[in-house]
């Protein structure tokens, strides 16, 4: 499950994740940042950064192959993607994924620890994140 936020200031895009993540995740988030963007007017998947914080995940329901399927679809956003991983992964998280979006797409997401290092990342102080509605 996630929630959808948004600073407007900084135009990053926000996904907090929690609980079980699952393949259900990966459409669910795609099509709410689809809707998003396209409220936000012309080009703005070449304006916005996004930021997929997993912290909150106590487990992953994906198997490495459905990673890595995900990871040849194009980013939806052209600028940059942070993912704060979950803390009980190792060095290795999301390399499936990542090398699928490389190899395919010439761009990853960078992978961080901490939101805190996200957020040095792309530049945040102090974001004033609003909520996004989801149907």
């Amino acid at each position: 499950m996630f929630t959808l936020w948004f600073d407007r200031a900084s135009e990053v895009l926000l996904a907090r994740f929690t609980g079980v993540f699952t393949t259900e995740d990966f459409t669910s988030y795609d099509a709410a940042m689809i809707h998003f963007l396209g409220t936000q007017g012309p080009s703005s998947s070449d304006r916005w950064r996004t930021l997929c914080d997993l912290s909150a995940v106590e487990a992953i329901a994906v198997p490495e192959s459905r990673l890595a399927e995900q990871g040849s679809h194009p980013p939806i956003v052209s600028q940059m993607r942070v993912v704060v991983a979950p803390p009980f992964v190792g060095d290795d998280f999301g390399n499936g994924y990542r090398e699928q979006q490389r190899a395919v797409h010439g761009t990853e997401p960078v992978i961080v620890a901490t939101l805190e290092e996200a957020y040095a990342l792309l530049g945040l102080d102090s974001p004033q994140f609003e909520a996004v509605e989801q149907s």
